[in-house]
């Protein structure tokens, strides 16, 4: 019997559920209300950072990344309401492919290359929910087998 409960116990500890990708990239939608979305081309092993804004119409503006380029995610709070997530790129810094769309997916401008250290995402929400969207950002590169460590950890 010792043994049975035993080996309950540890099958229930190692057993946990985890959100799929697709659900990860729901879940930081949902509750952003849309306007951050984040996607992964596994075609082209590209991922896709979408700030959604409704200034004189709705644009999305885009950075194209490749996963291993992210080194960290950490959390800078705020007390005006907004919370800042930073995705922290490699040390030497990532040219980061930078666009504007309009509603229908049309190019507006033109595509350029930025080198950056982090790619800055601004969400209005409290400090306990900035921490879930932290967590899910690190889950997201998780799946796609990238080591992104707790850049508030270190």
């Amino acid at each position: 019997m010792r043994n049975i409960l035993t080996f309950i116990i540890i099958l229930f500890t190692t057993l946990s559920y985890s959100q799929t990708l697709d659900e990860t990239v729901d879940w930081i939608s949902r509750n952003s209300d849309g306007k951050e979305q984040i996607f992964y081309d596994k075609y082209e092993n590209k991922v896709l950072f979408s700030a959604v804004r409704t200034a004189g119409g709705l644009t999305s503006f885009v950075n194209e990344i490749k996963p291993n380029d992210v080194k960290s995610i950490s959390v800078k709070y705020r007390n005006d309401g907004w919370q800042l997530l930073s995705v922290n790129l490699k040390t030497e810094g990532v040219n980061v492919k930078s666009y504007t769309e309009d509603k229908n997916l049309e190019l507006i401008g033109e595509k350029k290359y930025v080198r950056q250290y982090a790619i800055s995402i601004l969400i209005e929400c409290d400090r306990s929910t900035i921490d879930k969207f932290k967590k899910a950002y690190i889950h997201f590169f998780k799946l796609l087998d990238v080591d992104v460590k707790d850049g508030d950890m270190f």
